[in-house]
C-alpha cells in the first residue's frame, strides 16, 4: 500500500509539473532545525555573532515552506528569559548546492518574495549556510537538525 501511494504520488507530481526532487521524502530540509550558531554584517560592516546578541532559533520546514521564529535570553542562564527578536514564513526552492527563502511575512521589514539566497552545506544532521550578496560574504549560520 506504500508503494501504492508512492507511485500516485510521483505520478501526480509529474503531471501537475513538480520535479520530485521536491518531494519531502527527498527533501533534506524537511523537518525542525534548531540554531547552533551564526553571525551577520550590520549596515556599518561589523560582524555580529547570535552568541553575543544570546539568540536561539527553531525554523520549521515542509516540502515548500518554511517559518522560523528567533528569540533572545534577555535573562541569565541561571534564570533565562525569553523575548521575541525576529520571525519570517514563506516559499523556498532549492538546488544541489543553493537554497533560497522568499519571505511572505516577516517581522523585519523585507518586501514580500524578496529572495535571499544561501549556498549551503548539509552533513548528517548540521546545516551550514553562508549568504553572499554582491561578492560580499553577509551572514552564516549553522543548523542542526531535531527531527
Amino acid at each position: 500500500m506504500k508503494h501504492l501511494y508512492l507511485r500516485i504520488t510521483l505520478v501526480i507530481a509529474a503531471l501537475l509539473g513538480v520535479q520530485t526532487s521536491t518531494l519531502a521524502a527527498d527533501n533534506p530540509f524537511v523537518g525542525s532545525w534548531q540554531l547552533v550558531s551564526g553571525k551577520y554584517l550590520d549596515g556599518k560592516g561589523k560582524w555580529i555573532h547570535y552568541g553575543d546578541l544570546k539568540l536561539s532559533a527553531i525554523k520549521v520546514i515542509s516540502a515548500s515552506h518554511f517559518s522560523f521564529t528567533t528569540m533572545k535570553n534577555v535573562g541569565t542562564l541561571d534564570k533565562p528569559k525569553q523575548e521575541f527578536w525576529a520571525a519570517g514564513t514563506g516559499s523556498y526552492t532549492y538546488s544541489e548546492t543553493d537554497y533560497i527563502e522568499y519571505p511572505q511575512l516577516n517581522s523585519f521589514g523585507v518586501a514580500p518574495d524578496k529572495p535571499f539566497a544561501f549556498t549551503y552545506e548539509i552533513k548528517g544532521d548540521k546545516w551550514q549556510t553562508q549568504r553572499v550578496e554582491n561578492g560580499e560574504l553577509k551572514e552564516q549560520e549553522l543548523w542542526k537538525k531535531l527531527d
